[in-house]
């Protein structure tokens, strides 16, 4: 018993990710970019792969789900830099997760949430561009 060395408390604590498995076990999920809102009070986490799409109103973004609507109090460019690579902005006010759409037209976009959003002119031939290039990838 002299030679068993003395652990600490903390050292059989593992630590878990965001998405509930502790590192290194089998099956490991990577962390999963986040933003947290706020709903009746209460902070909760939304994964960027659950986020359809952003839209931006002057200091705030408004975070579309599939079924729900979160007020954040952020610029839509602070909430997109926070979230994944998935994101494209294809307008001013907009930015969308590539991998929830539903049907893209030459001017608008739409989404698994029932969105239907629009696509600046200006911005048209790059957002094709770069959906043809994922879906060639995919």
């Amino acid at each position: 018993m002299k030679n068993q060395p003395v652990l600490s408390p903390m050292q059989n604590l593992s630590i878990m990710p965001s998405g509930g498995v502790p590192s290194g076990a089998t099956g490991e999920i990577k962390n999963v970019p986040a933003i947290t809102v706020y709903k009746f009070g209460k902070a909760l986490s939304v994964k960027s792969s659950d986020i359809t799409c952003l839209e931006g109103v002057g200091n705030y973004t408004f975070v579309y789900t599939r079924h729900e609507k979160h007020l954040v109090s952020k610029c839509l460019k602070e909430v997109q830099d926070e979230l994944s690579s998935d994101f494209l902005r294809i307008h001013k006010s907009y930015s969308i997760n590539a991998r929830h759409i539903k049907s893209r037209w030459p001017d608008y976009i739409h989404l698994s949430c029932g969105k239907v959003i629009p696509i600046a002119r200006r911005r048209i031939r790059e957002t094709h561009e770069i959906l043809g290039r994922m879906a060639l990838s995919a």
